[in-house]
């Protein structure tokens, strides 16, 4: 079976369950300087990749998705506590980023998940 996803050619449909996903590419990351945000939960951590732009707002990453984009190296959460802090990472975030669903690509396939995307992307 074959299809696509917003410009993504896919051999099958996008698996997962976004609301547990969360796609991070700047601070949040493993690592990175606000992860205590996410590294108490309970889940996996994988490396995945994402289409789009990336850039800088007031000295933090940006990303806006383009399925025309170049591809960037991001990491994906899957966590099933993930939903009960979303409106704390909203309020983190702030009005600078939004949180969309987008495809990912993730050890040979794909997944539909959430990102904090820039509003504003230099």
């Amino acid at each position: 079976m074959s299809g696509s996803l917003e410009g993504f050619t896919i051999a099958a449909p996008p698996s997962g369950n976004p609301e547990k996903q969360l796609i991070v590419y700047g601070s949040l990351v493993p690592g990175g300087l606000n992860h205590f945000l996410l590294a108490d939960l309970p889940g996996t951590w994988e490396q995945c990749f994402i289409r789009g732009r990336m850039g800088e707002y007031w000295g933090f990453r940006t990303f806006r998705y383009d399925p025309a984009g170049p591809e960037h190296p991001a990491w994906l959460l899957t966590s099933p506590a993930l939903p009960g802090i979303l409106p704390d990472l909203d309020d983190f975030e702030g009005e600078a980023y939004e949180r969309r669903i987008i495809p990912a690509r993730v050890n040979g396939g794909w997944v539909r998940a959430q990102v904090y995307a820039g509003k504003y992307v230099d």
